[in-house]
């Protein structure tokens, strides 16, 4: 059975947070916020196979995932911005594209787990 890693290591959050609780809700829900449209643009810069943008996309992606801390994803993303910056065969960003879409779902959930946690 294939399970997708829906882990998250919020650990550079916490340092960039620096204890700050309020910083901590702000972070998570920008990155709640951020990741699907992101994660939009990327799909639509491999259909339309345009390289420029799939690495422009994948390359501010990188600051996010940095603050989610799931490998799989970041690893997934890396080889999208580089695939974009090479600019030749975009095919080849399908499979990545398909690992950040189906570890999406049970990050965000993680995410928005973690938001809940510093309400109240």
């Amino acid at each position: 059975m294939n399970t997708v890693q829906t882990t998250i290591d919020l650990t550079y959050l916490e340092l960039m947070a620096d204890g700050d609780d309020f910083m901590k809700k702000t972070m998570l829900d920008m990155l709640i916020e951020e990741m699907p449209p992101e994660l939009e643009k990327l799909r639509q810069a491999f259909l339309a196979q345009d390289g420029e943008q799939l690495h422009q996309v994948a390359h501010k992606m990188k600051s996010t995932l940095a603050f989610v801390g799931n490998d799989a994803m970041t690893e997934a993303n890396a080889a999208l911005e580089r695939i974009g910056k090479e600019g030749s065969d975009i095919s080849r960003a399908a499979a990545p594209l398909t690992t950040l879409e189906s570890h999406a779902p049970g990050v965000l959930a993680a995410l928005r787990g973690r938001s809940a946690e510093l309400d109240g």
